[in-house]
């Protein structure tokens, strides 16, 4: 054995002009990459459109999944490696929020501002008496360096609790849910319950809901096909890697070694690194839940992210507000599907924060200055080194999971704090004349 070690350290002592520079070219392109996407992105020159829809809108939500699908066209199919390494190019995205105040709830969208014609005619062809206004952008309105010493906040991201391919709730759903309980004529909105939250806001009290988009293409779907095989019941063949392959053959070869005087050897037979699963009897209720994740993947999807910020005063800061949120995002959840949960990479709670008592109080001030910071720069990961910031992850959502969560309110909707627009936008004269060039 110890002429072993001799033997592997001698090669390391011969190969350690290789390795090193290899690792140090590695933490070169991580730290190069990493401020040329930086530079890029302050470079990014961003609009915001405040969204006002009718006080009686009877548009189904499918409208809005219909703006989706129009928004999916900003995909690039993908950043090609050398604009990548070279420019800082990265995959665009954009931001919708619904913003409650004490005495109002807009709705808002922030995105490049190349791309200000397609939103205006994707929601313009869904919405036609929508009003879109361009605004200055609502963080502005509070400091830049919240928590201070007069206001406190809480937040997080909602991220996908179980695999992609497991839809959540969605407005189809709902719908169902209407027409069994009669009540087609005031269908079930999910946006009601958190409208109502909003309404209830007291002053210097704020919600702010984020739901952060960036287009992707199909490399996902390749991922889910183990999820499709194991509900149609098919055998699901699992890589090991290559740690697993080495240390489990060599495994077996130890237990077949040392049994072999009294037991004949037995080998599992399964192919080089791979984990063999036996072929399961699908259920009714497993062939309802293969339909729906069939149905999620067969439309456009985005990498998404969910945030929730919560501010208020700090002597009044309370958590009521915050269940209440949590309570209504439950909604869009199903036991046998998906539904959505806290990440605990971005969660502002000391308990999850840090497992050592004498550290949570630095460690939470800190992580609530980076939500802040994540909601204003609507900060996305981009696939390079975040050492020193949030733990950062997304879920994929297709257009009818997006429509659900980020729609403009049906008539069923009565808080009262909405901002409709009072009076139907009406269209230039027939006769106006039209100036030669």
């Amino acid at each position: 054995m110890s002429d072993l070690f001799t033997d592997v350290f001698s090669n390391l002592y011969l190969v350690w002009w290789v390795v090193i520079p290899l690792v140090g070219l590695t933490i070169f392109k991580d730290f190069w990459v990493t401020r040329l996407i930086e530079n890029y992105i302050k470079g990014i020159e961003w609009v915001t459109f405040e969204i006002s829809i009718p006080k009686e809108n009877i548009k189904s939500i499918r409208s809005m999944e219909q703006v989706f699908v129009s928004l999916h066209g900003t995909y690039s199919f993908g950043i090609r490696k050398g604009d990548r390494y070279l420019k800082g190019l990265v995959e665009d995205w954009m931001s919708l929020e619904i913003v409650g105040f004490a005495r109002s709830i807009h709705f808002y969208i922030r995105a490049r501002k190349k791309y200000r014609n397609l939103i205006e005619a994707a929601i313009f062809a869904q919405y036609p008496d929508t009003e879109i206004i361009e605004v200055d952008d609502h963080t502005k309105l509070l400091p830049a360096n919240l928590p201070n010493a007069q206001y406190d906040i809480f937040g997080t991201d909602y991220n996908l609790a179980r695999e992609d391919a497991y839809p959540l709730r969605t407005y189809i759903d709902f719908e169902e849910i209407s027409r069994a309980e009669r009540v087609e004529e005031r269908k079930i909105d999910p946006i009601a319950t958190i409208s109502e939250v909003m309404s209830n806001l007291k002053e210097n009290e704020l919600i702010w809901l984020q739901l952060l988009i960036r287009p992707t293409g199909d490399a996902w779907i390749d991922n889910a096909k183990d999820v499709i095989d194991k509900l149609m019941g098919k055998e699901v063949k699992k890589k090991k890697g290559v740690i697993g392959t080495v240390f489990g053959g060599v495994g077996e070869f130890l237990q077949n070694f040392v049994a072999a005087p009294a037991v004949h050897p037995e080998w599992s037979g399964k192919g080089v690194g791979e984990e063999t699963k036996s072929e399961t009897r699908t259920t009714p209720g497993d062939q309802n839940v293969l339909r729906a994740v069939q149905n999620k993947l067969s439309k456009p999807a985005f990498e998404s992210i969910l945030r929730f910020i919560y501010i208020d005063d700090r002597n009044e800061f309370t958590a009521d507000n915050v269940s209440a949120v949590g309570g209504a995002l439950r909604q869009f959840g199903m036991p046998n599907l998906n539904s959505l949960k806290p990440n605990f990479g971005t969660i502002t709670i000391p308990a999850l924060t840090s497992k050592l008592p004498f550290r949570r109080e630095k460690l939470i001030a800190i992580r609530k200055k980076q939500m802040y910071r994540a909601y204003i720069e609507r900060e996305m990961p981009q696939g390079v080194s975040q050492a020193h910031k949030l733990k950062l992850k997304t879920s994929i959502l297709n257009t009818e999971e997006l429509a659900t969560l980020f729609h403009p309110p049906t008539v069923s909707v009565k808080a009262p704090k909405l901002q409709p627009v009072e009076s139907r936008r009406g269209g230039p004269p027939v006769d106006l004349p039209i100036r030669e060039s």
